[in-house]
């Protein structure tokens, strides 16, 4: 009969093992498919990753640098300064230029950090990227296809910087003058009397051609449901993998718990090692290294928080089932819950809340500042402390209130006793026996210490000492 039931525990066994590890699997690509979507197609993070990418000192040193090569490359300031200058000082346009150009290389990372640029530059990219999803969602009049071209029209964005920077009455007027052919030749008039290049098309950006929208929008929605559906399928095979394990649940338990703690870990390290593979193959100058390394790490944030999340989640996980295990120290944790659980419940979740609560306001991970995670969370925890009830209900029926402070008592009174060595007539000591059975001594003594003052019964005190002297 016993070796009948074997093969259908071992079956179960490598069943519950087979989830576990299709789990494991789904959940890391579901990790990293939740932070592309949270991140490429939220609108409110890709706003707080773009203003944090600009506030960083590498970024705004290297973006600084660029603005100016193209502001230097597009507008001809030696010879601007050559038709100020008088004939004998034309000379010195050359360093002049160079000089004003070293200038605007240190007042241009000042200029990205001012709180005005900052906020236009948010206030830029929250408008973008919602032209971006109405274009992925195929819903906006932004976006028109021209000649096999898919183009971006940014008026609306050059308005909303022009009104917020004050000129929006000159932009206006810029437009009227610069409207059919007659804008074509002032345009060109401007470029030789200013040496300013201005472009052919101003406010449309050719973002992608028309054949290549239907997969930028194909990409979009699976990513929306890959975020979604390898999530609820990993939680899933976990939760099953847990009733599956009938008998030994506490233990599938610990094992999720270790998966969680794991993938935490692996996407960490890969975030790691894949940004070095990254910024080695990409960043060809030295000077931009820091500005990368700034954007990688800013740029994967929300990919750190989800693993952080995984870690914590696991850990939470293994505690819960080390607490319910039999080791003695979860044996002395529930001894010690025992009579609060029994007498005090309602304090110990009023506790519970108080800390829940705090945790909710520091929001910690992505779940615990939305509803869903809030009501999940809470959940699991009545389930957790009931569970906890009623486990210490079985093992220590005889619990009663106060008990735990007096153990407590009763223990730090024992470890303040001073222990006299035995002697024989007024002088002569009794050694003391050396080997493993000496290190039981000082806590046998304790132990009688507890029975002696009525802690401990009886049988409490011969299990507690049966388990020192097996060295337990």
């Amino acid at each position: 009969m016993e070796s009948s039931a074997k093969p259908p525990r071992r079956r179960r066994r490598f069943l519950v093992g087979t989830l576990l590890s299709a789990a494991v699997l789904i959940g890391l690509v579901a990790m990293f498919a939740v932070w592309a979507n949270r991140q490429a197609l939220n609108t409110d993070n890709w706003t707080e990753t773009s203003s944090e990418l600009l506030a960083d000192q590498h970024v705004q040193d290297a973006v600084g640098a660029y603005l100016v090569s193209e502001l230097f490359t597009q507008v001809d300031v030696a010879q601007q300064l050559r038709d100020v200058l008088p004939p004998q000082a034309a000379a010195l346009a050359g360093p002049a230029a160079g000089g004003l150009r070293q200038l605007a290389t240190r007042a241009a990372p000042r200029l990205l950090a001012s709180p005005a640029v900052q906020d236009v530059w948010s206030q830029a990219n929250r408008s973008a990227h919602k032209q971006l999803l109405r274009i992925l969602d195929q819903d906006g009049s932004l976006v028109s296809t021209q000649n096999g071209e898919v183009v971006l029209n940014l008026r609306a964005l050059v308005d909303q910087l022009a009104a917020n920077v004050g000129v929006q009455d000159k932009v206006d007027a810029a437009r009227s003058k610069l409207q059919g052919g007659a804008g074509a030749k002032a345009r060109a008039a401007a470029q030789q009397k200013l040496g300013v290049t201005l472009p052919p098309s101003t406010g449309r950006l050719v973002i992608m051609r028309s054949d290549q929208l239907a997969a930028a929008q194909n990409i979009a929605s699976g990513i929306r449901n890959l975020a979604i559906v390898l999530t609820v399928l990993s939680l899933g095979l976990f939760a099953l993998a847990i009733g599956l394990a009938v008998g030994w649940r506490r233990l599938a338990l610990l094992r999720t718990g270790w998966c969680f703690v794991g993938l935490g870990l692996l996407v960490l390290l890969t975030r790691r090692v894949i940004g070095n593979h990254v910024i080695d193959g990409l960043v060809a100058s030295k000077s931009v290294e820091p500005a990368a390394h700034s954007v990688w790490t800013i740029g994967t944030s929300l990919l750190y928080d989800i693993a952080i999340a995984m870690f914590a989640y696991g850990v939470l996980m293994v505690v819960a089932a080390w607490l319910a295990g039999p080791s003695p120290r979860a044996l002395a944790s529930r001894r010690a819950l025992a009579p609060a659980l029994r007498h005090r419940l309602a304090a110990v979740y009023g506790v519970l809340a108080t800390v829940y609560l705090l945790i909710l306001l520091w929001g910690p991970t992505p779940a615990t500042r939305k509803p869903l995670g809030v009501v999940l969370f809470a959940a699991l925890l009545v389930l957790g402390v009931e569970l906890l009830r009623r486990q210490a209900a079985r093992e220590f029926p005889q619990a009663r209130e106060g008990e735990t402070m007096e153990r407590f008592k009763a223990w730090a009174s024992a470890r303040r006793r001073p222990v006299m060595p035995a002697t024989t007539g007024s002088t002569a000591a009794v050694d003391l026996p050396v080997g493993p059975a000496s290190g039981h001594v000082g806590e046998l003594e304790r132990l009688a210490a507890l029975h002696d003052s009525g802690v401990l019964s009886d049988e409490e005190f011969d299990s507690e000492k049966v388990l020192i002297l097996n060295g337990k």
